[in-house]
């Protein structure tokens, strides 16, 4: 019974832990009231180069044109595997069905609205276009604050 009670204690500090780790519940983050913008990059833990660029893409253009909203933290990026078992849920609440770049809105700690950006796969073999596109729908995202 005893080390029953230690298993149910350390599971239960593992996956507190999962919870507040970034990424995996933004909404729990509420340091800042008025609202942010989460971008996650979404990937199973098998990745192919495709992959790899998508999220180099993502990461790339987030961190090169909203550096002062990362800063201030109205925009945040996280990657996050949709494989491991605590994130898996995200696949049903955005309607996943492969790697994506997601944006969320936020406002007073609740999901307000979400927008798939499907278009990455087309892009991916433009940086540039690319980057573009994610700028452009992190603007639009970022002005419904």
């Amino acid at each position: 019974m005893k080390n029953a009670a230690c298993m149910l204690i350390a599971l239960l500090m593992a996956w507190a832990g999962v919870f507040l780790s970034a990424g995996s519940s933004p909404a729990a983050d509420t340091a800042d009231p008025s609202g942010y913008v989460q971008a996650y990059y979404f990937h199973a833990t098998r990745r192919c180069a495709t992959c790899m660029k998508l999220e180099q893409y993502s990461r790339s253009a987030i961190e090169t044109n909203f550096k002062e909203q990362l800063s201030n933290k109205t925009l945040r990026f996280a990657e996050v595997n949709f494989d491991e078992p605590e994130n898996r849920h995200f696949l049903q609440d955005y309607n996943l069905m492969y790697r994506s770049l997601v944006l969320v809105r936020y406002k007073d700690g609740k999901q307000v609205t979400y927008k798939n950006l499907e278009k990455i796969w087309q892009l991916v073999d433009s940086e540039k276009d690319f980057s573009d596109y994610v700028k452009t729908e992190v603007e639009a995202m970022l002005k419904e604050l």
